[in-house]
């Protein structure tokens, strides 16, 4: 009889814990680059009243891999994409299969969130190589329900092809958006009548380019209400807009000048984009509408992002992403919900590899210990006493496919090139760094405060390297890249411990943990010594072929040195092997 009231009282503690748990929505476009870049918000009025407005901007957030299931998966996963090794978009090195293949299906966010009582639902474009032939084969594991666009019409906006339960249906004639919506609501009244806290993502193919299921590509069409808007609207011409003077590294360097044609065609697609992402702000809002008219709206989180960032004619570039620079990576983050602070913009440096943990703590769900990534701060108090990381770990593996494709019809490609980089995106209190190496063994560097275009790359040529005479921390050029270099060697394979604080890898003691500190010259023998990033142009996560790994460990001078046993209690657990 004890035993019964005990575990009467258990369910009720339970039920009640339930009742106090927030609900979380991820709205996640496709292919939106952050405001600063390509303009997107200044057509979201919605975004900015009810998500910005009453919420914080993450003005430097930024995506681990400019391609749209690497990305995804980091998203999922809270693992950088050379953990998860789905670094394409089909397989053997990307996709669906490859996701299951890696044993992910089985552990990722809409499973731990399950698992801890919440109802998880997922709405559009989930991953690449989804297909009417492998939706269930297996079906994605955690989702309390599922509706989720299939290839071939994942990208067919007006013929898209979804999953119904265990169902393929076809919607000839009707715009993928406007299903999209009616989807959304209906989880959310689902949720509503559940009673139970929820997860609920919504992934619109917005505003990716449409390609059909015969493979012509096209400007992506607009939902009926925005036809006609922003025809007057161009790319943003920034300083890099195809420039008369080519910057970049390896291939991009090489790039020709666009002409007069593809500009114009560039900007076209700009404009429709804008009408394109306009029908994703108009959604934004009958969410919004809905959570007011079932009474969720005060214990909802609502987050707003975007898998990868975009280009259009920037450092000579047809539109597109898979590349480095900020267009491709640099992304929206937004959020509002209970306990956030309003109006707030925030300059803490943020990756999609943090969004999972961030999630798990928004629902009072435990944080796993093999995550890369950790909790965004979201309160008052955790943004003025934040500690954040500096470095985002940024890479590349797939090839990049070039078209003379300017008026975006089927066209074939005219060259592939090596597109296989690594790179880490640093913002301190002391300065703003982008460095890169390429497999073929290009750099780049621009110091972001002063080049935020990234034209001028003063490791271009020997010739460029000799005459950059700046100075940092005041000290020569040369020492801060070998910061840079080993910086870059950590994060390439980092995992856990060593992706939330690099430093500590190099230096366990943790006397050093930003750059700032690294840049003191006792240091500088220490990094000259160290091995240089060096890989191989290979389309995935092969370690074999990914260079050097292992960096060494300082020991301070004048002291005795330590032996095996003491260095392997210091390092990170990574490490220890």
């Amino acid at each position: 009889m004890r035993q019964q009231s005990v575990l009467v009282a258990l369910a009720s503690l339970t039920a009640l814990a339930l009742a106090a748990t927030p609900n979380v929505i991820v709205i996640m476009a496709d292919d939106q680059a952050s405001d600063t870049l390509l303009d997107s918000m200044s057509v979201m009025p919605n975004v900015k009243s009810l998500i910005a407005d009453k919420g914080i901007t993450y003005e430097r957030h930024y995506c681990t891999v400019s391609w749209c299931c690497p990305s995804r998966v980091n998203f999922l996963t809270g693992k950088a994409a050379h953990n998860t090794n789905v670094t394409g978009l089909e397989a053997p090195w990307g996709g669906w299969p490859k996701f299951v293949n890696q044993g992910l299906n089985k552990n990722y966010l809409p499973v731990w969130l399950n698992d801890a009582g919440i109802d998880t639902y997922y709405v559009g474009k989930f991953m690449n190589a989804y297909t009417t032939e492998n939706f269930l084969k297996p079906a994605p594991k955690g989702w309390t329900d599922f509706s989720m666009l299939l290839e071939p019409g994942c990208y067919d906006f007006m013929h898209s092809i979804w999953n119904e339960g265990d169902k393929v249906v076809k919607k000839p004639g009707i715009h993928t958006q406007k299903i999209t919506n009616e989807k959304t609501l209906q989880y959310l009244d689902d949720a509503a009548e559940a009673r139970k806290p929820f997860f609920l993502m919504v992934a619109p193919v917005a505003p990716h380019v449409e390609i059909t299921q015969s493979g012509v590509v096209n400007n992506p069409p607009p939902m009926p209400a925005q036809k006609g808007l922003f025809n007057d609207r161009i790319a943003p011409r920034r300083k890099n807009f195809n420039p008369d003077v080519s910057s970049g590294a390896s291939w991009v360097a090489n790039k020709r000048k666009l002409t007069e044609k593809e500009v114009k065609a560039g900007d076209a697609h700009h404009a429709s984009r804008l009408r394109s992402i306009a029908g994703i702000d108009d959604m934004v809002k009958l969410i919004v509408d809905k959570l007011k008219d079932k009474k969720l709206l005060e214990n909802t989180y609502i987050i707003y992002t975007s898998d990868n960032g975009y280009h259009i004619s920037n450092h000579r570039l047809l539109p597109g992403k898979r590349c480095g620079y900020e267009e491709d990576i640099s992304i929206p983050l937004l959020m509002t919900g209970p306990g956030i602070p309003q109006k707030r913009t925030s300059t803490i440096v943020s990756s999609h590899t943090d969004l999972a943990p961030t999630i798990l703590k928004l629902f009072g769900v435990p944080q796993r210990p093999d995550f890369d990534g950790s909790v965004i701060e979201y309160t008052d108090s955790a943004l003025k006493n934040s500690k954040r990381k500096e470095v985002v770990n940024v890479a590349f593996w797939d090839p990049d496919v070039a078209h003379e494709n300017v008026e975006w019809k089927k066209s074939t490609p005219a060259q592939v090139y090596r597109n296989v980089w690594k790179s880490i995106r640093l913002q301190t209190a002391y300065g703003d760094f982008y460095y890169s190496v390429w497999c073929d063994g290009s750099k780049e560097f621009y110091d972001m405060d002063d080049d935020f275009a990234q034209m001028s790359n003063p490791l271009r040529t020997p010739l460029a390297t000799t005459a950059y005479k700046k100075t940092y921390f005041s000290r020569p050029f040369a020492q801060l890249l070998t910061r840079l270099d080993t910086l870059l060697l950590i994060t390439k394979t980092c995992k856990g411990d060593s992706c939330r604080h690099p430093w500590r890898v190099a230096f366990p003691g943790g006397k050093v943990n930003y750059l700032y500190d690294a840049m003191d010259e006792k240091y500088d023998r220490f990094f000259a010594e160290q091995p240089k990033v060096d890989f191989e142009c290979v389309p995935g996560d092969i370690r074999e072929r990914s260079g050097p790994e292992k960096v060494e460990v300082f020991v301070e001078r004048g002291k005795r040195a330590l032996g095996e046993r003491e260095v392997r209690k210091l390092l990170p657990s990574f490490w220890r092997r």
